[in-house]
């Protein structure tokens, strides 16, 4: 794996900061009962909001619409999340034992210099392995989280999570609000972000959260590089094409391409060798 070395240095002078998507969480599986379950990813939960919708084949719904607007017809529907929240947690509740195995996430633990991770999964994974290793983590989602306790890590639960539901950014609606970039959330991003640099992992190119962050990075901090290389966004991206390489070139982030036949141990080997 081709790793840039500035990620590194970043890493070491506590500049980096890990952005956490879906592919993450759906890198932990285990076995309940007779069925093998995985991480939430995003496809699920709009699949499972189209079942509780009464389609059983979600791509007839997708004909009509975008995943966000199947989301938000959902909650116009049902009046909130409630019954996509309490799915989440019947069946994305792993054993112990499955975090634990989870390379990923046991990497993302050791990342001793990190002080602050991002994440848009509503789940408690990444607080969930903290834990098991011994280490000391606070949840960030509302205002209230934001203290900041020596030698805790923060997860920044940017897109809320299923304790809060009112706070959760799920729906075509909930994306414009926060395309105000107004919410204390994107505050805080913003005084994060200065003077380090974004690592993407878990995402993407399809994926709505995508649009939105990067749309973020690219119009804050497009004139402050205080990068050697210019860069404010690394993604690590599954055999990437031309298309995708230069489509994120366009937005100044550089791809770390991964070998899809290993995608949770590729993402593992690379934040190893960045602490290394």
């Amino acid at each position: 794996m081709n790793v840039p070395l500035e990620l590194r240095s970043l890493y070491r002078d506590g500049r980096l900061l890990p952005f956490i998507g879906a592919g993450v969480s759906a890198s932990v599986t285990w076995q309940d009962g007779t069925c093998f379950r995985n991480g939430p990813t995003w496809e699920q939960v709009v699949n499972q909001a189209a079942f509780e919708l009464g389609f059983e084949d979600v791509s007839l719904l997708r004909t009509r619409g975008t995943d966000l607007q199947i989301l938000e017809f959902f909650r116009i529907k049902f009046s909130g999340y409630t019954r996509l929240i309490n799915w989440l947690v019947r069946n994305m509740n792993p054993p112990d034992e499955a975090i634990l195995k989870s390379a990923i996430l046991t990497e993302l633990v050791q990342m001793a210099h990190c002080s602050i991770i991002y994440t848009t999964n509503f789940d408690d994974f990444i607080e969930r392995s903290f834990g098991l290793h011994k280490r000391d983590c606070r949840s960030v989602v509302i205002e209230e989280h934001m203290r900041v306790m020596p030698g805790s890590t923060q997860i920044v639960k940017f897109h809320g999570d299923w304790s809060y539901p009112e706070h959760m950014v799920l729906t075509e609606s909930d994306y414009e609000r926060r395309m105000a970039f107004d919410a204390p959330m994107d505050i805080r991003l913003w005084s994060d972000l200065l003077n380090k640099s974004v690592l993407f992992l878990g995402y993407s190119f399809r994926d709505p959260n995508v649009a939105y962050l990067f749309h973020q990075v690219k119009k804050r901090f497009a004139n402050l590089p205080n990068t050697s290389s210019g860069r404010r966004a690394y993604i690590a991206v599954e055999e990437p094409s031309q298309f995708e390489r230069s489509l994120f070139g366009e937005r100044n982030i550089e791809v770390i391409p991964i070998d899809s036949r290993d995608r949770t141990g590729q993402i593992a080997e690379l934040l190893n060798t960045i602490r290394s």
